[in-house]
């Protein structure tokens, strides 16, 4: 469940001036009108210049490098990355070409690009220290926390008091659940500064993901003092407040980490399921909604929409629910489950078994799934089937199956 808002930074800057014009070339003069066009913010017309550069001269690195510059100024990234490989292939030299193509892969979501590129990036400028730290970025945003980790190493070997290096090298241990490594490096960060808010954020989720919740809340506290408008650290107070059942603080802590920044998604899901445990379902799918509205793909804000839908007595939007997670995830056993229960309130007996079934192939030891199918056999009036069923249930576990082989089966 994604309750812990990871802290990762994306680092975006260029200098369209990095590039520089070496020679008298067709486009020479088209690249200089678009480089007056970037200093005064005019994009398009920047992008249309050096589109005329390139049209004249197709062989013309620069002006294929600084095209991408203003392309990513109009947000036209894919288009960009675009460039920067064409100018990389004519002139694998350029300066800050690896680090820039580098810093549009994450923004396109090309983890394992990126990493490739700061690589080459540092192998050019090996004394940057802000690539080792953007390519370990990198390798957190790929899921790769022990290359992230060997990262942090390299740019803690030269840069021995960057705080900020100890603070994500810890949030990288975190992943790997190394919590000793993480806590000596959260330590030593604040050793170097002791009201580093981040670094008291990063040992707040140490301590969420160790549950040890009011221990957490104590060091959010603090990092809140210092900062009153840190959203991130009011979401996940908030969220060891929900995980220590203080519903009302979470639904608080959440609503501020909100107001402080709109597009934190987890958080809208996660005030939704503070005010779920609250009774306040009406409210929570408007909260659910907005979480959706941010990532349409958010499994769990549309799973339990659906259970809270069905709890309102919407079984129609609960299977509208149901379905739109079998299109993102079709072997999702669980879901099968649920829609099968709202299709047995509706008295489809065979569509209900029918998911069941689904339900059983993806998951063998589902035994709840197995006891709700011998319901509906049973509703169906196939004893035999809901006799083995229960059976099945109650060998996997599942303790009310044996109350039913006694009511239904005459087991014993």
């Amino acid at each position: 469940m994604r309750m812990v808002r990871i802290l990762l930074f994306v680092f975006f800057g260029v200098n369209v001036l990095s590039a520089q014009v070496a020679e008298i070339r067709p486009g020479t003069q088209s690249v200089k009108d678009g480089d007056d066009r970037m200093q005064v913010n005019d994009w398009r017309g920047a992008v249309a210049d050096y589109t005329t550069a390139i049209t004249a001269d197709p062989g013309f690195a620069d002006a294929y490098y600084k095209r991408s510059v203003a392309l990513t100024k109009l947000a036209r990234f894919s288009e960009a990355l675009q460039d920067q490989k064409e100018a990389q292939r004519l002139n694998p030299e350029i300066m800050n070409i690896y680090d820039t193509s580098a810093q549009l892969r994450m923004l396109v979501e090309d983890y394992p690009g990126a990493v490739e590129d700061y690589t080459k990036a540092i192998q050019f400028s090996p004394a940057r220290t802000e690539l080792y730290n953007r390519k370990a970025h990198a390798q957190m945003a790929n899921g790769d926390f022990t290359a992230a980790v060997a990262s942090y190493d390299q740019l803690i070997a030269l840069e021995s008091q960057d705080t900020l290096a100890y603070v994500f090298r810890a949030l990288a241990n975190i992943n790997l659940k190394d919590y000793p490594a993480a806590q000596k490096d959260i330590s030593y960060a604040l050793t170097l500064d002791s009201k580093n808010t981040i670094a008291l954020e990063v040992w707040g989720l140490l301590l969420i993901e160790q549950q040890e919740y009011p221990q957490a809340i104590s060091v959010l506290d603090k990092a809140i003092i210092i900062n009153p408008d840190f959203a991130l650290a009011f979401y996940n107070r908030g969220v060891a407040k929900r995980l220590s059942e203080d519903n009302i603080g979470a639904d608080i802590d959440f609503s501020r980490a909100i107001e402080l920044d709109h597009n934190i998604t987890t958080a809208y899901f996660n005030r939704a399921m503070a005010k779920r445990q609250l009774g306040y379902s009406e409210a929570s799918i408007e909260d659910y909604d907005k979480a959706l509205a941010l990532d349409k793909n958010y499994v769990e804000a549309i799973f339990f929409r659906g259970l809270t839908k069905k709890l309102l007595g919407d079984y129609q939007g609960a299977i509208e629910d149901y379905e739109r997670i079998l299109a993102i995830n079709p072997n999702d056993a669980e879901t099968f489950n649920n829609r099968a229960n709202i299709r047995m309130l509706f008295g489809d007996y065979n569509l209900a078994i029918a998911d069941y079934n689904t339900a059983i192939r993806l998951n063998e030891t589902y035994s709840i799934a197995f006891y709700n199918r011998a319901i509906a056999n049973m509703m169906s009036s196939k004893r035999m089937e809901a006799c083995s069923d229960f059976r099945s249930s109650f060998d996997l576990g599942y303790q009310p199956a044996l109350t039913a082989l006694d009511d239904f089966c005459q087991t014993r």
